[in-house]
């Protein structure tokens, strides 16, 4: 099963998750709660979260929202644990009874850009593999501390200037 198997398995009708996959604005909207439910916080926010979980975060499926007045985050993990969740107005879970947008996981991000605000910086596989709640917990804990934000800025700077000093 690949990645646009597994999300369109949480439509009643798959077949029309794939045909609105395939025609502007390239979105269907899935239920949550199925197989999902998703982390929704702000991306700087979001960023932090991904630094913390390592190389967990490379694996989990991210889907990424160019909203306005700020792009959002929407890390999917296991159903069921949104009541144990400590919520803000900020960081919320969208959960069973709620929807989301979603583009095709094979969908580029140049259709994104063009047609509608979604993104998945990283694409769901079509594993099942989703973040688990207590890793992403205490990710998101970690990443509210303002030392561990201020770390996680002095190492991407760090990253960038590496960078800048090996292409020249």
């Amino acid at each position: 099963m690949d990645g646009a198997q597994w999300l369109a398995s949480c439509h009643r009708r798959p077949a029309e998750a794939y045909a609105a996959w395939k025609q502007s604005p390239f979105l269907v909207t899935l239920p949550a709660g199925r197989l999902w439910d998703a982390l929704r916080l702000p991306q700087p926010l979001g960023l932090t979260v991904l630094w913390e979980l390592g190389r967990k975060g490379e694996t989990v499926p991210v889907l990424e929202e160019h909203a306005k007045p700020r792009p959002v985050f929407y890390i999917l993990t296991r159903t069921g644990t949104a009541p144990t969740w400590p919520l803000t107005e900020e960081i919320r879970m969208v959960t069973a009874g709620q929807e989301l947008n979603m583009p095709s996981p094979a969908a580029d991000a140049l259709t994104g850009v063009r047609h509608h605000s979604f993104l998945w910086r990283v694409a769901p596989d079509g594993s099942g593999h989703l973040a688990d709640p207590e890793q992403l917990r205490t990710a998101l804990t970690s990443a509210q501390d303002p030392e561990r934000q201020a770390e996680r800025v002095r190492a991407a700077r760090a990253v960038f200037w590496a960078s800048k000093r090996h292409s020249h």
